[in-house]
């Protein structure tokens, strides 16, 4: 089937997926960016140097599967490997960091089958890795034919994507699965889907893990709240820090904090908006001073003239780990409209974690509520409940607490466990 599929895929398909694409950046700045960027990829990858170890290509779609990925990176490279990174999209592109000179990062060219051929042919890697998901059938198939072990690392199987249920499509995805050499499962669930879609093929699943929750423990490592927040404001104080706000979110938790001003005086809220633009800061001190007269506000910049205020409100960016660090509880925000946010960077510090999944793009969501560490709310109303509950029930508290603990030891050591596999 695999020669079946590369040419249909090559005469129909990509000329197909070419044109949509060109059409498309016509209306859309990100992807003429792709387009953009990716001019001169093949000629970058013409003058890379390495030196004697063996070369890996790391594969990511976009920024959060790059942050999945910087553990295996860092292992890697730590033996000797050339590393090379790989993005499908520009905010991938543009946004990742990486922490050595001597990674080589690009754009995956687009997947036609002499751009593969060049393009693996300059790198030659011994190994491709590709991030939970974002296949190109060239790309595998070229990969293949130089011998390079493909690897899946953080596989998830989506139940709820019914191309697997469409027979034609199902028998192309199911022939790219099938130029995999191992695919690295999350959970028991992901390796038995897999393990009964993969059969007959030559794909060996493992379950192993997601190493984004060593990436998060990593990062929390580095967090110093004393260096963003004077000890005076923060303590004593049970702190509620409400992360990356949408006014969906807003609507629900203010009028709550500002009742609970009776009950827990030495409550201090700081509030984290998703984009933190002025308009945006004003419609919220606006808001405050006409409809919440228990909440007193000062904004982060005006920290030094601090007097005893029960509520900040954050008019920067890049802080939002640190003042996890310092918090008592936490709200995520996003999950009434836009899709949740990251909850793995407040629950590491091992605080109870609120949050709204109406809109769902994760399933972090999931393991935090199974393990009782996450709390799930849909209004006003339930939002208040269960925030009253947290605040005044010491051994509720203590319990949410050992579940996120229990969340982050049962998925340590998944990076090690992939390397060591696909090493050996």
């Amino acid at each position: 089937m695999v020669k079946f599929w590369l040419w249909v895929y090559n005469l129909f398909f990509l000329p197909l997926l070419w044109t949509g694409f060109r059409i498309l950046s016509l209306f859309n700045g990100k992807i003429r960016e792709g387009f953009k960027g990716r001019r001169n990829v093949l000629t970058e990858a013409q003058s890379w140097e390495f030196n004697s170890g063996k070369r890996v290509i790391i594969h990511s779609s976009s920024l959060g599967e790059y942050q999945q990925a910087i553990p295996i990176m860092t292992e890697l490279r730590s033996r000797g490997y050339n590393v090379i990174v790989t993005f499908f999209s520009p905010s991938g592109f543009r946004n990742s960091k990486v922490p050595f000179e001597d990674v080589k990062k690009s754009y995956l060219p687009f997947d036609s089958y002499p751009n593969m051929k060049k393009f693996l042919g300059c790198v030659k890697p011994d190994m491709v890795i590709l991030m939970r998901y974002d296949l190109w059938f060239n790309f595998l198939y070229r990969a293949g034919r130089t011998n390079a072990q493909i690897i899946i690392a953080n596989a998830r199987y989506d139940e709820n994507d019914f191309w697997w249920n469409v027979p034609f499509v199902r028998s192309f995805k199911k022939t790219m699965y099938g130029m995999i050499d191992k695919m690295f499962a999350i959970d028991e669930s992901d390796y038995a889907n897999y393990t009964k879609l993969m059969e007959g093929t030559k794909t060996k699943i493992i379950q192993a893990g997601d190493s984004k929750f060593e990436r998060v423990v990593e990062a929390a490592k580095n967090m110093k709240a004393k260096e963003v927040l004077p000890p005076k404001v923060y303590e004593g104080k049970k702190v509620f820090v409400i992360g990356s706000s949408w006014k969906d979110d807003e609507d629900i938790i203010l009028p709550v904090i500002d009742k609970l001003q009776e009950y827990e005086s030495n409550l201090l809220t700081i509030l984290v908006p998703h984009e933190p633009k002025e308009t945006k800061i004003l419609a919220i001190e606006n808001n405050l001073g006409e409809m919440y007269t228990g909440l007193k506000s000062i904004r982060y910049s005006d920290l030094a003239n601090y007097a005893g205020e029960n509520l900040i409100i954050i008019d920067c960016i890049g802080i939002l780990m640190n003042l996890y660090s310092t918090a008592y509880v936490a709200y995520v925000g996003g999950g009434l409209r836009t899709g949740l946010h990251n909850v793995l960077e407040p629950a590491v510090f091992n605080i109870p974690v609120i949050f709204a999944n109406r809109v769902k793009n994760s399933d972090e969501d999931e393991i935090l509520s199974e393990k009782g560490c996450g709390i799930i709310i849909d209004s006003r109303n339930s939002f208040y409940r269960e925030l009253r509950k947290v605040l005044s029930d010491k051994e509720y508290y203590d319990k949410l607490r050992h579940g996120c603990k229990e969340v982050f030891e049962e998925n340590s050591g998944t990076t090690k466990k992939i390397i060591q596999n696909i090493i050996n």
